[in-house]
């Protein structure tokens, strides 16, 4: 029985009523890691024998116990981005400066998985330290995307984007930092989940007080994002953003859907980032079916929430400067050419009031967001505005926007929105372009409504179900 694409619920409901053993589906999941591992380079380090050992730890605790016993995750794949740390594979950050570090645990999130009985098969590939929103380092080359390797996945988890979308675990645990999550959940044709601030800790990110960074969900199905929310929300002394109640998510039903309609307002313009037009195209129809739904959708002539996009791309710069800095100089020496720039005041310098000025103006930015989202429960905008950049770094890598070719930025800051604010963001498949590549719909709701985001999916999934849509790489 193939389980690659299946769902973690289905997977974990046939290793509990032993349809199929726990080692099966470890070996079927690391047989296609090592496939795609050659084609895509999307993993850092697959944990072969710490997984296949797991595995028959699982197997012989069902046959020695009722498998009603059995953790709900029993035995389940899953995947981990290498800027979280885990206890049994070493976490290097994407850099030379980190590549033999082992921390000694895991993080709190991880750590919830793992008890809820979930293995862990790998860690997946990020940038260095995560500077940046492609997926390529010194340590451990350029990750491709499935659908068009010679295209990037985007990043900074360019990895979980692409492991997930080849079937391998039913789910990668990331982070999004600008759009980390959200931007290859839509270049690989997955859903990307950056949840509301502090609502999963993210307690060994160095920056609580002026915090950017969420942990992540990468997954192709709908009840797997709840099912990982769920299992990994919820309050840690270490993470002051996650010291609150945080509700359980409920699995998308139908039926919520007869009540009053839910407001949406697209924008299609965010930041003034304009969409190429043929991501507007594919885009559109869903929009349309998502009114017939049920959804009361306006579309804004003007940005509401008008923003500059520098102000995110200026914050995580100085995090990134203040984080090598404090590094020893042995391990600054390892660092690549742009992380060593930032090493001196006079190939970047950032004025502290400039800082403080910005943090006024991210003030007033939340402001406006909670504004609209007093009169709107959603606010939509395409997830990325072109196709992915190549993948191979050059001197010039653009992207085409309505026949002009652009920086970067152009590509995806609109998404920094939800960072600089808080407010949990989704990136939901929407469909094909006509090269055969994914475009995503992009959702943000207010804080801690990631109800919202999760039955937005399962809206856009019965108009277009991209669940058993795969990369021929993935067969």
């Amino acid at each position: 029985m193939d389980i690659l694409g299946r769902s973690a619920i289905a997977i974990a409901g046939l290793i509990r009523n032993r349809e199929l053993s726990a080692l099966d589906v470890m070996a079927q999941t690391l047989r296609q890691a090592e496939r795609v591992q050659r084609a895509l380079n999307p993993f850092v380090t697959i944990a072969w024998d710490q997984a296949i050992e797991q595995a028959k730890r699982c197997d012989q605790l069902l046959l020695k116990g009722s498998p009603a016993d059995a953790a709900y995750l029993f035995g389940v794949p899953f995947t981990a981005k290498d800027l979280l740390n885990t206890c049994d594979l070493r976490t290097t950050y994407g850099s030379r400066a980190f590549e033999t570090f082992q921390p000694q645990a895991d993080v709190v999130a991880i750590d919830r998985l793992r008890k809820a009985g979930a293995v862990l098969i790998g860690k997946t590939t990020t940038p260095e330290f995560a500077s940046q929103l492609l997926t390529d380092s010194e340590l451990t080359g350029i990750t491709r995307n499935p659908w068009d390797p010679t295209r990037s996945p985007g990043g900074s988890s360019g990895g979980a984007g692409v492991a997930v979308a080849t079937g391998v675990g039913a789910f990668g645990i990331s982070t999004d930092g600008g759009g980390s999550a959200r931007v290859p959940a839509a270049a690989c044709g997955i859903l990307g989940l950056k949840v509301t601030l502090g609502a999963i800790p993210h307690e060994t990110w160095p920056f609580h007080f002026g915090n950017n960074s969420s942990i992540s969900i990468n997954s192709r199905h709908v009840e797997d994002l709840v099912l990982g929310f769920n299992l990994m929300k919820g309050a840690s002394t270490l993470d002051p953003w996650s010291r609150r109640r945080i509700a359980p998510l409920s699995q998308p039903d139908p039926s919520r859907a007869k009540g009053p309609k839910k407001r949406a307002l697209f924008i299609p313009a965010l930041g003034g980032q304009v969409a190429d037009q043929n991501i507007m195209a594919v885009v559109q129809p869903s929009l349309k079916a998502l009114q017939q739904a049920g959804y009361e959708i306006s579309t804004a002539e003007d940005d509401p929430v008008a923003f500059d996009r520098g102000l995110s791309l200026e914050l995580m710069s100085a995090n990134l400067a203040a984080r090598v800095r404090a590094m020893q100089p042995e391990q600054q020496a390892s660092l690549s050419a742009p992380l060593k720039a930032l090493l001196s005041n006079e190939t970047f310098k950032s004025d502290g009031v400039r800082l403080q000025a910005q943090a006024i103006e991210r003030s007033a930015l939340y402001d406006r967001l909670e504004h609209t989202l007093n009169q709107y429960s959603l606010i939509l905008t395409p997830t990325l505005n072109a196709q992915a950049p190549l993948a191979d770094p050059s001197r010039d890598q653009r992207v085409c926007i309505n026949d002009a070719w652009l920086p970067l930025p152009a590509w995806w800051s609109h998404l920094s929105i939800a960072n600089l604010t808080g407010h949990p963001a989704l990136s939901v498949p929407c469909g094909w372009d006509a090269d055969g590549l994914p475009v995503g719909l992009h959702a943000i709701a207010g804080w801690d409504r990631e109800q919202d985001l999760v039955d937005l999916a399962a809206s856009v999934a019965l108009h277009n179900d991209w669940t058993g849509h795969y990369p021929s790489i993935a067969s």
